[in-house]
């Protein structure tokens, strides 16, 4: 068994073969599979009708009787979470295609404690909090900030649990599911605004580095620096301020880098950043150039 599991769906309304195939390049990239020990690391769990010969050989497809509409067809994640592995094992849904770049190990690695526990926790919890953790039996969550937008207070596209604790999260969306058809958008908003709205009050937000994911809107560079913008004024500062237990993570990087950088003889990508998430309509995605030359 992996370290860590990630769970994504494959077809109308979530992922396309090809971004399945990106993302596990990346991870490939990042040498992320197997340790230098031969120790699991990461593995890929696609839930799809598409046939196995379309997918790279580090991608373990299942072909579940998919029971949603397009999109919420991401709730069968989380049931595979609960069957599929032990209990403590962690689990990571993916709802929109991704890039894994520099460091993207850290995140991916970082342990997740079952309800009403906070051992082994990646960083330091208060004692406060581990008492609030145990006495209100909370479920701890892996998620990043949104610092771009409004729709979310986190981002919506990541969601790390163990396992244990995605028998809690399915229950939730699917005996819900007639009214979240109803009331929530068919996108990864819509899925994490039911989150923050209806399963919120028992969860523990774990601390998590700023900025370590960032949106990329294919073929639109305008709204890229736009977020450069946002990024100074609502990532930057945590730079400098470890109340997270992180702060500035790029190794080897520029700090003084702005999130996207279009015009600098070496600088591309913030080294702040390990996720892209991919934005629009990625069969167009070679269209651009930046992606091409700097994020695949």
């Amino acid at each position: 068994m992996a370290v860590s599991n990630i769970v994504v769906y494959c077809g109308e309304g979530g992922w396309s073969v090809k971004d399945v195939n990106r993302f596990s390049d990346s991870l490939s990239r990042k040498r992320q599979w197997v340790s230098h020990e031969g120790i699991d690391l990461v593995s890929l769990h696609v839930l799809t009708n598409e046939d196995d010969s379309a997918f790279y050989r580090q991608v373990r497809t299942f072909n579940p009787d998919f029971q949603y509409e397009g999109f919420w067809n991401n709730i069968h994640c989380l049931k595979h979470g609960a069957r599929e592995f032990h209990a403590e094992d962690k689990v990571i849904i993916l709802t929109q295609p991704i890039i894994g770049l520099d460091l993207c190990g850290v995140p991916l690695l970082e342990n997740v404690p079952e309800c009403g526990k906070t051992e082994n926790a990646a960083k330091t919890i208060s004692e406060t909090d581990k008492l609030l953790v145990k006495e209100e039996n909370l479920y701890p969550v892996q998620q990043f900030d949104n610092w771009w937008n409004d729709e979310t207070d986190m981002a919506p596209f990541w969601l790390g649990i163990p396992s244990s604790t995605c028998r809690h999260f399915y229950n939730k969306f699917n005996d819900e599911y007639p009214s979240i058809i109803e009331d929530y958008d068919s996108n990864p908003y819509g899925w994490q605004q039911f989150i923050e709205c209806e399963i919120e009050p028992n969860l523990f937000y774990l601390n998590h580095p700023h900025g370590i994911s960032a949106p990329y809107e294919l073929n639109n560079k305008e709204t890229q620096l736009a977020r450069n913008d946002l990024f100074e004024s609502n990532v930057r500062p945590y730079f400098q301020n470890e109340d997270d237990g992180y702060g500035w993570r790029g190794l080897g990087g520029d700090e003084d880098a702005l999130l996207y950088e279009f015009d600098h003889e070496y600088r591309s990508v913030s080294r702040q950043v390990s996720f892209i998430i991919l934005e629009g309509n990625t069969e167009d995605l070679y269209l651009d150039e930046y992606v091409r030359w700097y994020i695949l």
